[in-house]
């Protein structure tokens, strides 16, 4: 889901879309639709329904409410409007001759900003409250388990495309793959590392992998939908970053829960970050939220979507809201997480990796190559 809009075509891309005055480049994928007095240019999925359904609601939208992962480029009257998802999932960087969301310029455009482009190549920003309410009274995992089915069986209602998942061994995968399992949701296992190398990866791979979560991902020039774990670390309390702030706030640090808990799960990931830990100070629930919603991983390359049902702000809220206990079990064991996988497929936490990100993290999966296991 990468695009450059400027007032020439840039070469390193493979599409060129002239609209008004404005040339936008793109990776394939995108279409072209009117609607009404606008010219849409979108690619990307929506959780409720196919985006090309949503495209009036998407124009008229004045701040970002639709769930998903898209972006959409409206113009009207020679202004253009980047319309996206709630929970944008990927920078925006501006410079005097261009936007784009491949190549940093002097200028980021974070979550909570929309964006207009003038004919003059002027960019004005609006801001909108993207986090709403950061505080919760409580929560429990049956509200998780609930946002989660409702998520994945809204999107595989309306998905067409052949959906394919491969397992890293990590537990966001396997979460999301016992929810496919449980809800019975059709999709290919790939038990390969696969890249395709197409016009826009050949002409961009060094700035691609800049963004690092594309330092390692599939990639098929046919359409389909791949299904991925990101941001499990990020929305599901686990990232370093945010996990050691909340835990500050509540009189420990994870380095001290190190100390006494040397056989968790996350125990050699965690001691790769020290140096991290040492200087940080605790956050508000607002000011996590923030860090989170900013963290941007995966958007969609050419013909392959990449389907992140994690990325949503408010499952990240829910964790926050469980009870102490709960939630220091989650970053240090994601305990949360192996219970749902748990009530979704009984026994499958045997194939998860036994440390997080650390040596074979894969060996386990060999379980689900055995039709006995």
């Amino acid at each position: 889901m990468f695009f450059h809009v400027a007032d020439q075509p840039q070469e390193n891309y493979p599409c060129h879309w002239h609209m008004g005055s404005f040339c936008v480049s793109t990776d394939p994928g995108w279409q072209l639709r009117q609607v009404g007095t606008a010219q849409v240019l979108y690619k990307g999925y929506a959780d409720a329904a196919p985006v090309e359904d949503l495209l009036l609601d998407i124009v008229l939208q004045i701040t970002p409410k639709i769930l998903g992962n898209f972006c959409a480029l409206v113009l009207v009257d020679d202004t253009m409007s980047i319309q996206t998802d709630r929970y944008r999932s990927f920078p925006i960087y501006i410079s005097p001759s261009n936007v784009n969301n491949l190549i940093p310029a002097e200028r980021t455009a974070w979550a909570d900003s929309m964006i207009t482009v003038h004919s003059d190549m002027a960019v004005t920003e609006h801001k909108f409250n993207v986090i709403g309410h950061a505080w919760l009274p409580t929560s429990t995992v049956d509200q998780i388990d609930q946002l989660l089915t409702d998520k994945i069986k809204q999107f595989a209602a309306h998905n067409q495309l052949p959906l394919r998942v491969f397992l890293s061994g990590g537990v966001d995968t396997l979460l999301l793959y016992s929810y496919i399992r449980r809800l019975d949701i059709p999709h290919e296992m790939v038990w390969n590392l696969h890249t395709d190398l197409d016009y826009f990866y050949l002409s961009n791979s060094t700035d691609i992998k800049q963004h690092w979560g594309y330092r390692q991902i599939h990639h098929w020039q046919q359409p389909c939908v791949l299904m991925s774990g990101t941001p499990g670390d990020e929305f599901m309390l686990r990232s370093p970053t945010t996990a050691n702030q909340y835990l500050l706030k509540h009189g420990t640090s994870i380095p001290r829960l190190l100390a006494t808990n040397p056989d968790c799960l996350h125990h050699a990931y965690f001691s790769k970050h020290l140096e991290l830990f040492s200087g940080q100070q605790s956050a508000t629930a607002p000011e996590l939220c923030n860090t989170v919603v900013n963290d941007w991983q995966h958007w969609h390359l050419g013909n392959t979507l990449t389907w992140t049902p994690l990325r949503d702000l408010e499952l990240f809220k829910l964790f926050l809201a469980l009870p102490y206990e709960q939630a220091m079990s989650q970053i240090m064991n994601s305990a949360v997480s192996c219970e749902l996988i748990e009530r979704n497929v009984p026994g499958l936490t045997r194939v998860l990796s036994d440390q997080k990100n650390t040596g074979n993290a894969m060996q386990n999966l060999r379980g689900l190559l055995n039709p006995q296991c």
